[in-house]
């Protein structure tokens, strides 16, 4: 019975390489912009549907199986287009998708877990700093740059705790910290631009 426990299937891991900005034959062509671009959203595709793992590795909960398998045609018919419209050869992303056993799953999620919980201290640290540098901003269009910065990293904390939740990942409480932090931020560059 705890052999046919542990062969059950838990979560998946998406294992990719993209084809990067950095080769010859881009630089070539003065795409390296273009190219760069074209991976960043790719990897950020595949980010908003997991926890990154190790580089390149990500692991999704088993419910968000389907719109992986979209992101993941989505991935590779962008690079296929841009691989036929510029003529580059070779230029195709490796993504794979494995199933994990419960026993594998998690060790993935105790490894997503660290990477998680080390993010989270850095965002905290970052937030933290901000807030003792609000004060000293007086420009109007950097305090609104800021104020779009920190919502956007709210939508994306959002993001991270309910992936989190999904696999069973522990925050240790840095997830409420860090909304305590930004609302606090959000406060004090509304009073900064009044």
């Amino acid at each position: 019975m705890e052999n046919e426990n542990q062969n059950q299937k838990a979560e998946l891991i998406v294992v990719y390489d993209l084809p990067s900005e950095n080769r010859l034959e881009v630089e070539r062509k003065n795409l390296e912009l273009k190219i760069k671009n074209l991976r960043i959203s790719s990897i950020r595709k595949l980010h908003k549907l997991g926890l990154l793992c190790t580089e390149s590795v990500v692991i999704v909960p088993r419910d968000k199986e389907e719109e992986l398998k979209r992101a993941i045609d989505e991935i590779m018919q962008n690079y296929e287009g841009m691989a036929k419209s510029e003529k580059l050869d070779g230029f195709k992303p490796v993504i794979r998708v494995i199933e994990l056993a419960k026993d594998q799953a998690e060790t993935f999620k105790e490894i997503a877990e660290r990477k998680l919980l080390a993010k989270l201290d850095e965002a905290i640290d970052r937030i933290s700093e901000l807030l003792q540098e609000i004060d000293e901003i007086t420009e109007e269009a950097k305090l609104k740059k800021l104020k779009t910065n920190v919502k956007r990293s709210l939508r994306e904390l959002s993001q991270i705790e309910e992936l989190a939740k999904e696999l069973g990942i522990k925050t240790n409480g840095k997830v409420d910290l860090l909304y305590q932090l930004y609302d606090k931020a959000l406060e004090k560059i509304e009073e900064a631009m009044e």
